[in-house]
């Protein structure tokens, strides 16, 4: 049988008529209760006497032991090249191995990531965490191959039902990043809102917590960016930042858990076993590895005007793709020899020339061809 289709020929009466008798079956469900009328289809609203939620001790039930406890919402943010996707990957993949991440115990779960873009990279990240830990990834880790619309609550449902029939044990979604994954104002606390709801209603009730990624303020490299009421919806929040060549892990906000101490971390570069790229040459990529407490850098140096401008360069290579948190070396020298004036030869050698002030200095790190930022 065919789909009911509204008929033009009806007569207004006739519309009336159905208008009507539509109304009476909505409202045949409505009964009074206690003088106010309550959909009786509907369940009551739920409430719980405080008498009896000290019956029973529930300890909370963590993913990653002193960073996601089951069912939370989460924020890691950062600035571009702090390595915020690196953080997210390496935790998921311990939580779907059951591995301990940097000695912290994890609970085995499923987990989903939603990834805004970069697929092909995360297939070599993975690759270099399966060297670090010497294991074939997990099955129960899932990676979305295309962004989820967390605006758009009937994308969201879609998403939460393909989720509960793949993953039957998901504990964590991770949104990556959140920029990529909403096409709303982020300033705006009403977006905001629909995309906090949105996680409620549809990924709540799933048992998981979720975790959002996304970045620092600008000029503001402690608080988030865009609108507060990002921060006044978590539960707990993290920060990426650079630090001593390498990159700090830092809590800032935990309601209900005292923080850890931030952490320090250097990327390391791998070859991928017999992975080649289209001329013959082995493909690289990174993991973290934990170096233990932050360590702090007391580089005062000023640059030039023009090492500044070469540095800034570097930094506008890094914010073009959320999901890069190094640059070759040949994209920034590309970059930079359209940021300054000169002959070709002369912008090359002040290029190098930076480049080694910059090494020596601490502002920046290169390794095997990729170039990050350090914290100053």
């Amino acid at each position: 049988m065919g789909a009911l289709n509204w008929n033009p020929e009806l007569t207004r009466q006739n519309q009336r008529l159905f208008m009507q008798e539509q109304t009476k079956t909505k409202t045949s469900n409505v009964k009074p209760i206690n003088g106010v009328n309550v959909d009786a289809k509907k369940p009551p609203f739920p409430l719980k006497s405080a008498s009896t939620m000290t019956d029973e001790l529930k300890p909370p039930v963590w993913l990653l032991k002193g960073f996601i406890e089951q069912g939370t919402l989460n924020l890691l943010f950062g600035e571009p090249g702090s390595f915020k996707s690196l953080f997210i990957l390496d935790w998921a993949f311990c939580m779907a191995a059951g591995l301990n991440w940097c000695g912290l115990r994890t609970k085995q779960v499923d987990v989903v990531i939603l990834c805004g873009e970069g697929f092909s990279g995360q297939q070599r990240r993975l690759r270099a965490l399966e060297i670090k830990y010497g294991m074939k990834a997990p099955a129960g880790l899932y990676i979305s191959e295309i962004p989820a619309q967390m605006l758009d609550a009937g994308n969201v449902e879609w998403i939460a039902e393909t989720i509960k029939e793949n993953c039957p044990n998901v504990k964590l979604i991770a949104i990556d990043t959140l920029h990529r994954n909403m096409s709303g104002d982020e300033n705006s606390s009403q977006d905001i809102g629909a995309f906090i709801n949105n996680i409620d209603m549809y990924f709540k009730p799933l048992g998981a917590a979720t975790l959002v990624c996304h970045h620092s303020g600008h000029g503001q490299k402690d608080r988030s960016r865009g609108s507060s009421s990002i921060r006044g919806s978590m539960d707990g929040e993290f920060s990426t930042t650079k630090s001593g060549g390498g990159v700090a892990l830092t809590c800032h906000k935990s309601k209900d858990f005292e923080s850890l101490k931030p952490m320090q971390f250097k990327l390391e570069v791998t070859e991928l076993d017999g992975w080649l790229d289209e001329d013959g040459e082995p493909l690289t990529s990174v993991y973290l590895q934990h170096q233990g407490d932050v360590i702090a850098s007391d580089n005062k140096s000023k640059l030039t005007t023009r090492e500044e401008v070469i540095l800034t360069s570097l930094t506008d290579v890094l914010a073009r793709d959320d999901c890069n948190d190094f640059a070759t070396l040949e994209s920034w020298r590309d970059e930079v020899m359209q940021a300054i004036d000169g002959e070709a030869d002369a912008k090359r050698m002040a290029f190098n020339r930076c480049k080694e002030k910059l090494l020596k200095l601490d502002f920046i790190v290169e390794r095997d061809g990729l170039i990050w930022l350090c914290e100053q």
